[in-house]
């Protein structure tokens, strides 16, 4: 255990992945239009895509789709959903990067004991496939997405089930996002939660409601340090 880490209150982080550990919006993007192109509709622009990330796969499809002047129904959204993710399943790093700080600070945590998993509002096929090629799993250990449980962030059950497949207390847990949808699950979780500055959300992230805010991912470990301990919950 290193100084930085001695101090560091959590046994387990759970982070968000796009927007939080990765910049994947390129990828996304790609995937999203190549779906629109085949229905004769134009590719979206890269601040388009962005505003879309972060809700997963069924709603950003529908957004796109809206966003051409085209609604689609549940029979349609699902074959387009279907497109997507082998889309995406193709070419899933081609641009997607771990934001500066990430492999150095996951490397520091992993090596002080502390356990780490990634809660992902994309499907979890895709979350451990991206996590792998990017040499993030491990030292991330388990990973969660919106099919595999049934609910999803914003609610806690996301967010609990997986500590509880971990085997890991949520009163000693700590969540790092970038979304409204992060903070609002890990509140209601009882986990204490830090926002990043630079991911996808619409809301500036001082306003997301967070315990704390950070600027580098390097700062996580000071920051994380200086939060009260998380109060277990009853039951």
């Amino acid at each position: 255990m290193t100084a930085d880490t001695a101090d560091f209150p959590f046994r387990t982080v759970i982070f968000d992945l796009d927007g939080t550990l990765i910049d994947s919006a390129g990828d996304v993007g790609a995937a999203v239009n190549r779906v629109l192109a085949d229905h004769g509709l134009a590719p979206i622009d890269a601040e388009a895509q962005r505003s879309l990330m972060g809700e997963g796969g069924r709603v950003r499809t529908r957004k796109a789709f809206a966003l051409r002047g085209k609604d689609l129904d549940e029979a349609e959204l699902s074959a387009c959903v279907r497109d997507f993710v082998r889309y995406y399943a193709e070419h899933p790093i081609d641009s997607t990067v771990p934001y500066p700080g990430v492999i150095d600070t996951l490397g520091r945590l992993a090596d002080a004991g502390v356990r780490m998993a990634v809660c992902t509002n994309k499907y979890e096929g895709s979350a451990r496939d991206v996590l792998a090629r990017l040499g993030l799993m491990p030292p991330i250990e388990d990973a969660a997405g919106a099919d595999s449980f049934d609910v999803r962030k914003p609610h806690p059950g996301h967010i609990l089930n997986l500590l509880a497949r971990m085997g890991a207390a949520p009163g000693e847990a700590l969540m790092v996002g970038d979304s409204i949808h992060d903070v609002k699950a890990a509140k209601a979780a009882g986990l204490p939660v830090i926002a990043v500055s630079w991911g996808y959300t619409l809301t500036p992230a001082r306003e997301l409601g967070a315990d704390a805010v950070i600027d580098r991912f390097d700062d996580l470990l000071a920051t994380a340090a200086r939060l009260p301990r998380p109060q277990p919950q009853p039951g």
